[in-house]
């Protein structure tokens, strides 16, 4: 693919999303032309009831008031997602494999919202118009900020390489940028606002330095590593990974050569790289009208994990088919630079604090839910419903989490290592039969 290519790419994929943006009308989910190897909708048989724990859970949130039908009843699900961000791919999984589908009650539709950034997904979740939304953990606290949602469960986390401060390959090669100091004083983009905002800020604090911070979208920082109007783009994959196979741009630094967030405030802490967690948050209406939907969307998650742990090569198939455009390659070498664990423990809450202690300190967060960093944490964060979710898959002997190390550590010691395409060049995307797997 040329550059040329590769950039009418991008600005094509920005005018879809814009188009559904501007439209806010539902959109279908059912695959029309891909092989679906799941098979048809498979419909969980629906009770009219659930276990007393899942009421018991959500009493946190008040009584149901029936707004959104009773326990049981079908429902129609709009849910934010951005499939151009490696963290949040358990949704593109979701989507394309419809998991979520043979959960939910029967006669329920879900319809997936796609969106380039965290931003237009808050706006729906705030008007009601996404019950569900997918984000990274910097603009999930914006979120909870301003939104009554929670973070229910972690799509994944990172370990270093979801994010990359990328350098346009002739400034290397010239020498011009060597080491983080010469990026001081210079232009460099990102997306205000993002995980990838929090990673360079990170980075000036670590090496003393303030580089020239300049707003820019991805498809803006995808033309000025072109243009070489800036020395550097801090942006997510899988961008970064796209940007070396075509020779663009190279990651110069990952969050495998940087501290973690928690180094400027908490120190004491033991996490040492830089770390990103995907966030799945729920707006507080749903989780206290329809405990059973909750239950439905955080056991196809786990399924999803599933997948993307046991068959990464499926999983592949299905992230590809939701953006063609990225080469499977990348797509397949992205999935190792994640542990897709749902689980929040405390580790992950001692970076998540950080995370909300930076965010306070540049001014994001303002509203009184925030502004005790531990506190807010303590109770947006919180897995509850995803623990009951993981025994009740547990007791049927389905794989869930719970076989994972959980947060920070690998699943395998090579994904501390630099993860490339060329590990995957002989990937080649083919359908496959999914069956979930049992423990």
């Amino acid at each position: 693919m040329s550059d040329k290519r590769l950039k009418d790419n991008i600005q094509s994929s920005r005018r879809t999303f814009l188009k559904y943006a501007g439209a806010s009308v539902a959109l279908s989910s059912v695959l029309s032309i891909i092989p679906n190897p799941v098979g048809g909708r498979a419909y969980a048989q629906s009770e009219k009831k659930i276990d007393d724990r899942w009421l018991e859970m959500t009493q946190k949130y008040g009584s149901p008031t029936g707004k959104f039908g009773k326990i049981g009843d079908p429902v129609i699900l709009t849910i934010g997602y951005q499939p151009y961000g490696t963290i949040h791919w358990t949704a593109s999984v979701n989507k394309q494999a419809q998991l979520l589908e043979k959960y939910l009650p029967k006669g329920s539709k879900v319809v997936w919202f796609r969106a380039l950034s965290g931003p237009l997904i808050n706006n729906n979740m705030l008007t009601g118009r996404n019950q569900f939304g997918y984000m990274s953990d910097t603009p999930g606290l914006s979120n909870g900020d301003k939104i009554e949602a929670d973070f229910v469960a972690a799509s994944g986390y990172d370990l270093g390489e979801f994010g990359s401060i990328c350098v346009p390959n002739e400034l290397i090669e010239s020498g011009k940028v060597k080491t983080p100091q010469d990026l001081d004083g210079k232009p460099v983009a990102t997306a205000f606002g993002s995980f990838s905002h929090r990673q360079i800020l990170t980075f000036a604090h670590q090496h003393n330095i303030k580089p020239k911070l300049l707003p820019q979208s991805i498809d803006q920082q995808m033309a000025s590593l072109r243009s070489k109007s800036v020395y550097a783009a801090a942006l997510w994959e899988p961008y970064p990974s796209w940007l070396e196979k075509k020779g663009i741009a190279t990651r110069w630094k990952t969050g495998q050569d940087m501290q973690n967030t928690t180094a400027q405030y908490t120190p004491e802490s033991d996490l040492k790289i830089f770390h990103d967690v995907g966030a799945t948050l729920a707006i507080h209406d749903w989780l206290r009208e329809r405990p059973d939907v909750m239950a439905a969307y955080l056991k196809s998650e786990e399924e999803c994990r599933d997948m993307m742990t046991n068959a990464p090569d499926t999983a592949a198939y299905y992230i590809w088919t939701d953006i063609s455009e990225v080469p499977p390659q990348v797509i397949r070498a992205n999935l190792d630079m994640v542990v897709w664990d749902g689980r929040i423990n405390d580790p992950m809450r001692t970076h998540l604090k950080a995370c909300a202690k930076q965010w306070l300190a540049e001014g994001v967060l303002k509203n009184p839910r925030s502004q005790n960093a531990d506190k807010y944490i303590s109770e947006w964060a919180d897995d509850t419903l995803l623990n009951l979710a993981m025994r009740e898959m547990e007791a049927t002997g389905q794989w869930t989490s719970n076989q994972l190390p959980g947060f920070p550590a690998p699943l395998r010691p090579e994904q501390l290592q630099r993860q490339s395409w060329e590990m995957q060049k002989d990937y080649r995307p083919e359908p496959k039969i999914w069956e979930a797997s049992k423990v």
